[in-house]
């Protein structure tokens, strides 16, 4: 091969390779392109600490209630496992509220579906939340507000709760005892009011500090409009119109 033709191959080839080296450095320092669609069973959002902060999940992938970083068992919330949604955490590590929603075909016919947006104290349960709650036979939507202890945090119940999913016998026992007795000193809190529709019946109710409902202002499903003051103990005392 004459030497000319051999320099001139030789030069083409290092052009090539030059332009090769050009594209490939080029491709190593383009930011990579954003994905269009991404599917996940579960999506952990996560803060500078590596904490949670949010967390998108299927059924059977939300997480368990969070209180001071520690995570519990799905099972020591009721129904969490059949839910999908959103929950949100704050830097203490307690879950602050959620998105949850599920809708099942019962294996016997029929179906159950919820739908809950939530608000939770400071170191407590959910103060707020718009609910839908559907049985197939009853099925009840609207606001509900809470009050919450203040000097009992959530994750006195929520440990109460666990030992008593791992206690047998007499031990199970004694918790569930202790579980009564922290609701009647309203370690628990209790619902206050609730505005909304159940059974085509809407509604205002207001309950006392002791969770017993005191007033209701109700139109039901036969469009008729009363007002109805409750006492204590007897129930119903005035009604308006009588």
């Amino acid at each position: 091969m004459p030497d000319r033709l051999r320099l001139r191959l030789l030069t083409i080839a290092c052009v090539l390779d030059t332009i090769a080296v050009v594209v490939l450095a080029t491709r190593l320092w383009m930011p990579p392109a954003s994905p269009t669609e991404l599917t996940v069973q579960r999506l952990d959002i996560v803060g500078a600490d590596g904490k949670p902060v949010l967390v998108l999940a299927g059924r059977g992938r939300i997480p368990g209630p969070m209180a001071n970083g520690k995570e519990y068992p799905r099972s020591v919330a009721d129904g969490r496992e059949y839910l999908s949604g959103l929950v949100f955490f704050n830097e203490q590590g307690d879950e602050v509220g959620g998105l949850l929603f599920n809708g099942i075909e019962k294996p016997g016919g029929g179906y159950s579906a919820v739908g809950h947006l939530s608000f939770d104290q400071w170191k407590q349960n959910q103060v707020v939340a718009i609910q839908y709650v559907d049985g197939g036979t009853s099925r009840r939507a609207g606001l509900n507000v809470w009050d919450r202890a203040t000097n009992v945090p959530l994750a006195t119940e929520l440990d109460r709760i666990e030992r008593t999913q791992q206690a047998t016998g007499e031990a199970a026992a004694a918790l569930q005892r202790e579980a009564a007795e922290a609701r009647a000193r309203g370690e628990q809190g209790v619902q206050r009011v609730f505005l909304g529709s159940q059974d085509r019946t809407a509604q205002l109710v207001l309950r006392d500090t002791k969770g017993r409902v005191r007033a209701r202002l109700v139109v039901d499903a036969t469009d008729r409009a009363r007002l109805e003051f409750l006492d204590e103990v007897s129930g119903v005392v005035a009604t308006y119109p009588p």
